[in-house]
């Protein structure tokens, strides 16, 4: 009897703690879900003071790197053929020194199948700063021949690079300004 009675208290009181730890939980994912307007308030306000990760790029070379890596895994992974070109590209004209680790940084701001516009909208500034018109130019034609280095590229592509040429381009009269080369 004294077994039954210690049995039925340990089984009393882990049902007590599962249902209190149920509520916890529940608590605690109300919490959450109560907060998320304050949430992300709060990662909007970081950003405006410190910006995201692409607006704080300051290598045009990097960028065009980025842009290039982006416009392929829009769609799909990067294939041998398309990474290939983009290698091609980044010994010339970008003439980078460390041709790999430059390639994964860039790699590094990109992302699986997010929208091309997502990626260019940060980096416009940028380009368009340290750019000349003909080097604008020299990078959309750039990309265009990444995206199609596996096979024809598709529209989400072509729409992709359209948009960017529009806005690298936007007031622009097709003269060469001078700016620092890439």
């Amino acid at each position: 009897m004294p077994l039954l009675l210690g049995l039925l208290g340990l089984l009393a009181a882990g049902l007590f703690w599962v249902l209190y730890m149920h509520r916890t939980v529940k608590g605690l994912q109300e919490v959450d879900r109560d907060t998320k307007g304050v949430q992300r308030r709060a990662v909007s306000a970081i950003r405006n003071i410190v910006g995201t990760p692409l607006e704080r790029v300051r290598d045009a070379r990097l960028a065009a790197v980025i842009l290039m890596i982006q416009i392929v895994r829009t769609g799909s992974p990067v294939t041998a053929s398309e990474k290939t070109k983009i290698l091609e590209f980044m010994e010339d004209p970008l003439a980078f020194e460390n041709i790999s680790a430059a390639f994964e940084q860039a790699r590094g701001y990109t992302q699986q199948r997010f929208p091309f516009s997502q990626v260019s909208d940060p980096l416009i500034p940028l380009l368009r700063s340290r750019l000349s018109v003909d080097e604008r130019m020299e990078l959309i034609t750039m990309l265009t021949q990444v995206a199609s280095a596996h096979s024809a590229p598709s529209e989400l592509q072509r729409e992709g690079i359209a948009r960017l040429k529009n806005r690298l381009l936007a007031g622009e009269k097709g003269t060469s300004r001078g700016a620092a080369a890439m």
